[in-house]
């Protein structure tokens, strides 16, 4: 939409704007982009915004399947390019009080976790791209599940996932893709995670939650809580924080630490590598709600 883009441009004074991708990877006075597309279009913009010398900060997730992910981050070690994936619900102020708890042993043991992200059928729209298989990649569980399982596979590391068993159910009309979705994912630590998602749930309003268990406390998310065992006695330890914006804040801190990566030519603390992994599970889960079966996953090649 040239219009539209002339307009922003113009309220925004963005010196130069352009209508033609190939344009744009081709200006050697731009040396990063932002990959914020429908998701069958992250793979070849990344790939060829790097080979002609750009860092990229690309949208999750990075590409319609594992394959596709994988050529990315080849892409950015052969070209020595900084590749960064807009893995941003980790950032989230609560989402890092949590994994401080967990990562000082104040929980315990975690044995169980369980996270969901449920959305009323009001609230998104099937239209376009999105129900689209070819273009999107997946339904519910690559759209929703994929900031779920940005954070707790942050919240749950070391620990490895092993295995996923997937179920997916697709009720949309004029959809080729799963509007449910629900997944056990086992862990080498010998941790269970169970993720939820729908976008087309008959219900008032959306929300997300996260849910850790461990041997000596649990942690909730959106709102915080923590619960210790402390002399026999289940006590309320959260501490105050705001959550005000915090989801905002998560992308401002993402967007910072992109930006300081460049400037200083240092590695981001968010790797791509991270984000592979959550494409090597959707392709598993996939597989396995195809399948009815466990699907194993095994380690990345080094």
């Amino acid at each position: 939409d040239v219009r539209k883009v002339n307009h922003l441009c113009t309220l925004h004074g963005i010196p130069r704007h352009y209508v033609d991708f190939d344009d744009l990877k081709m200006d050697e006075d731009i040396d990063a982009v932002v990959i914020a597309t429908p998701n069958h279009l992250h793979a070849p913009m990344a790939v060829a915004a790097m080979e002609y010398g750009k860092d990229v900060l690309c949208e999750m997730p990075l590409g319609l399947n594992a394959e596709e992910a994988r050529l990315m981050v080849e892409t950015a070690q052969r070209e020595g390019r900084k590749f960064m994936p807009c893995l941003n619900t980790r950032l989230r102020p609560d989402v890092q009080t949590i994994g401080k708890f967990i990562n000082e042993g104040e929980l315990g043991q975690l044995y169980y976790c369980k996270t969901g992200w449920l959305r009323s059928r009001s609230s998104w729209s099937l239209e376009g791209w999105r129900g689209q298989r070819l273009r999107s990649g997946g339904g519910a569980f690559l759209g929703l599940g994929t900031a779920l399982l940005d954070f707790s596979l942050w919240l749950l590391s070391p620990g490895r996932p092993v295995s996923i068993t997937g179920v997916a159910h697709q009720r949309t009309p004029k959809a080729d893709v799963e509007d449910t979705a629900f997944a056990m994912i086992r862990f080498d630590s010998d941790v269970l995670l169970t993720v939820e998602v729908g976008w087309s749930m008959l219900m008032e309003r959306e929300f997300t939650y996260f849910n850790a268990f461990g041997t000596n406390g649990a942690a909730l998310l959106n709102p915080v809580q923590i619960n210790k065992e402390m002399h026999g006695h289940l006590v309320n330890v959260t501490p105050q924080i705001s959550t005000k914006g915090i989801q905002r804040a998560s992308f401002q801190t993402l967007i910072d630490l992109w930006i300081s990566s460049l400037l200083k030519d240092s590695q981001s603390p968010v790797l791509a590598i991270d984000a592979l992994l959550i494409n090597r599970l959707a392709d598993a889960f996939y597989r396995s709600s195809s399948s009815h079966c466990e699907v194993s996953l095994p380690g990345e090649p080094e």
